[in-house]
């Protein structure tokens, strides 16, 4: 599976909206982003919001504040999403930020 990327441009806000498909439960998320040496770059504003139904899917958010994002290196970061249920542990497969140098300057 190929490492899945995107760009975000340094100094814009970061806001990611998607769906996880977690079994029933009382599951709690946590997102990092790191440079390529392992080194914490910043923690996600992460929402983990539960199925309102039976047999949906859970709904997160991940974002960072445009103030944040000015302060992070050029190039890829990596970054993944950890689900926690108790002892249940599960991480999403890794996917990259690749920074890029804002063009505009006002």
């Amino acid at each position: 599976m190929a490492l899945q990327f995107f760009v975000l441009k340094r100094g814009a806000t970061l806001a990611l909206a998607g769906t996880a498909s977690l079994v029933t439960g009382s599951w709690t998320a946590l997102s990092e982003v790191r440079n390529l040496e392992g080194t914490l770059i910043a923690t996600l504003d992460t929402t983990l919001t539960a199925p309102t139904a039976p047999n949906t899917l859970w709904l997160l958010t991940l974002g960072k504040d445009a103030a944040s994002t000015a302060l992070w290196p050029l190039g890829p970061l990596n970054c993944d999403i950890r689900f926690v249920d108790g002892e249940e542990v599960i991480f999403t497969p890794t996917f990259q930020i690749n920074v890029a140098a804002e063009v505009t300057d006002a």
